[in-house]
């Protein structure tokens, strides 16, 4: 727990700093998900920019109780909502970063990251810079342009080992109250009172994505804090009726009905499976990887995410 605060407030302060104007340095040249509700229709992006002329993004993938990471960059085309800050979810004010003028790659160092990589991207006009944490492993992508919008992704490896949906049901739970922001549900509360240009999360069969963006600099980093503390320090993990509403529970109505299945990704993935193009793309991915995590639905088959477990869940965050 120690080393996840610790990557926590260092990626902050990192992402802070890589979010002022710097010069472009030439380098060597290198190399549809499952969504939550949210106002824009855009695909996700995980790059981001500063008012003042700079970007920043910072990716990280984990394994259970191992921390690494892969960065990528996405355009992003999403329109923006000028709402009021909702107060419940406005966090502290930022860490005090350097000057204009310190070398972002020391600062870099103090906060325990070490440059891997920097490569200038001409299609997009962008410097990348490859960060990695010494302690943690965690990586940290900085991809930086004079495009005002500012965008942050962290990304997470989540490999699922059957079909009950755990990633899928992870990704909605953690964004239902943390330790910093204890409420409901934090993530409608963002849909409804922040200046984001971009809000959602992402299941893929391999990886779950969490981005967020503002062209608001204030805001930005309130929805970055509000996130990195949903995935650090969920409240899920202890709350049982957390996992019931977003899995899967009983209902039933009235004594004359059958006891049903209900939840929201349950619900969701009983509408995907209702679609035969749905089921016709998972059935052929199965077949070209059955012994894989690409042969099984990261999303929920709902024949099996009843089978899901309050113990089996809550032990994988950990």
């Amino acid at each position: 727990m120690e080393r996840v605060a610790l990557l926590r407030t260092s990626g902050r302060r990192l992402l802070q700093r890589c979010g002022r104007p710097r010069p472009l340095v030439p380098a060597a040249s290198s190399s549809a998900p499952r969504r939550r509700l949210t106002s824009s229709s855009s695909a996700a992006s995980s790059c981001s920019s500063s008012s003042r002329g700079g970007s920043s993004c910072l990716l990280a993938a984990a394994a259970p109780l191992h921390l690494h990471a892969a960065g990528r960059y996405w355009p992003l085309t999403a329109p923006g909502f000028a709402r009021r800050l909702s107060v419940p979810a406005v966090s502290t004010s930022p860490s005090p970063v350097p000057s204009d003028t310190d070398d972002v790659h020391e600062y870099a160092a103090k906060l325990g990251f070490e440059k891997v990589s920097e490569q200038v991207i001409d299609e997009c006009k962008s410097a990348a810079v490859l960060y990695k944490h010494k302690k943690t492993g965690a990586e940290v992508m900085s991809v930086a342009n004079d495009d005002e919008n500012k965008v942050f992704g962290i990304v997470f490896r989540t490999p699922p080992k059957n079909s009950t949906g755990i990633p899928h049901i992870l990704e909605h739970s953690v964004l239902c109250g943390s330790r910093k922001y204890p409420l409901k549900e934090p993530f409608v509360e963002l849909l409804k009172g922040s200046l984001h240009t971009f809000l959602n999360a992402f299941t893929y069969p391999d990886r779950t994505c969490y981005p967020v963006a503002s062209t608001n600099t204030k805001d930005f980093y309130n929805l970055v804090d509000v996130y990195l503390d949903a995935v650090f320090f969920p409240k899920c993990v202890e709350d049982f009726q957390t996992f019931q509403q977003e899995g899967w529970h009983y209902e039933l109505n009235s004594p004359e009905e059958e006891i049903s299945y209900k939840g929201v990704v349950f619900n969701e993935m009983k509408g995907v499976y209702s679609q035969p193009d749905n089921i016709m793309g998972r059935v052929s991915q199965q077949a070209l990887s059955p012994d894989n995590t690409y042969g099984v639905d990261s999303g929920g088959d709902p024949n099996d995410i009843p089978k899901l477990t309050f113990e089996e869940f809550k032990g994988v965050p950990q």
